[in-house]
């Protein structure tokens, strides 16, 4: 099967629907573990995707913040399969970021976020 401009056209019109769809899809109400595994999973992807931006001391910061985040998750009762779990739903957030602003706005959303939830006490 082959596509022509038209087909072509429409297919990634399609998949910027859905994208952008899937950007506005709200997320159900977290537990605080839930929230915790997250972080975790926020600051691997951040790590792997957002190297560049705030260098080596920034991931040094967000390694140290994910540890901190993984044993207030399994202090709560988070399990591996929860933070595989976290990781997809971080990891599709994140691609579907890409897609709709790209890259670089995407990772200063992402570390953004991570450093406001970093510095808010938690329980």
């Amino acid at each position: 099967m082959t596509f022509g401009p038209r087909q072509t056209r429409a297919s990634f019109a399609a998949l910027a629907a859905a994208a952008a769809l899937a950007a506005c899809t709200p997320v159900p109400e977290q537990t605080p573990m839930q929230q915790h595994v997250n972080r975790v999973a926020g600051a691997e992807i951040a790590t792997v995707h957002c190297p560049g931006y705030g260098g080596y001391a920034s991931v040094a910061q967000m390694r140290a913040d994910a540890s901190r985040n993984w044993q207030q998750a399994q202090a709560m009762g988070a399990t591996d399969a929860d933070l595989q779990a976290a990781r997809r739903l971080v990891e599709t957030q994140f691609l579907t970021g890409e897609l709709a602003v790209g890259t670089i706005e995407t990772c200063q959303r992402l570390i953004n976020t991570l450093a406001w939830v970093g510095a808010t006490p938690t329980s």
